[in-house]
């Protein structure tokens, strides 16, 4: 399904993250459960949304922050990708996850703690105001050797 519209996101809070091997590169703290600096970077299909705060020296952030997406054109899904802010770029790669439009109810509040690869859970509320385009379906004309594109359009 593909989505068009407005999304709405916010960004709440995250727990368990953990810092990856890469990151620890330079650390004194050779524990997985180091603090991190994070900042969570939210987009839909590669589409920057926005981007949080840093949060310094913790692994259960708060951020209680929410963007907004008003050109969502034809969207698959939306993402997270959460990082550790470095005094020298570029900044470390923590964890990510992305939700498929597919997932998500148009016209609630979608409240949900989805769990991010490798590690760490995190806690978004999307809200979505608009159409879903169910798939698209290709016609082959065999006689003008054309192909159309056709969209059903649902409206929720």
């Amino acid at each position: 399904m593909l989505f068009t519209g407005t999304v709405r996101v916010r960004v709440l809070e995250a727990r368990q993250l953990r810092p990856t091997e890469w990151s620890r590169r330079f650390s004194q703290n050779e524990a997985a459960t180091a603090a991190i600096d994070s900042y969570v970077n939210i987009d839909w299909d590669e589409y920057p949304i926005g981007k949080t705060q840093v949060r310094p020296k913790t692994n259960e952030p708060r951020w209680n922050e929410e963007f907004t997406a008003t050109g969502v054109h034809q969207g698959k899904a939306i993402g997270f990708s959460v990082f550790h802010s470095c005094v020298m770029p570029p900044d470390d790669f923590v964890a990510n996850t992305r939700i498929s439009f597919d997932e998500l109810k148009i016209g609630n509040a979608n409240d949900i703690w989805v769990d991010l690869e490798p590690h760490g859970q995190l806690h978004v509320v999307v809200e979505m105001h608009g159409t879903n385009v169910e798939g698209n379906h290709f016609h082959f004309d065999s006689t003008s050797k054309k192909v159309e594109q056709k969209h059903n359009l649902r409206k929720n």
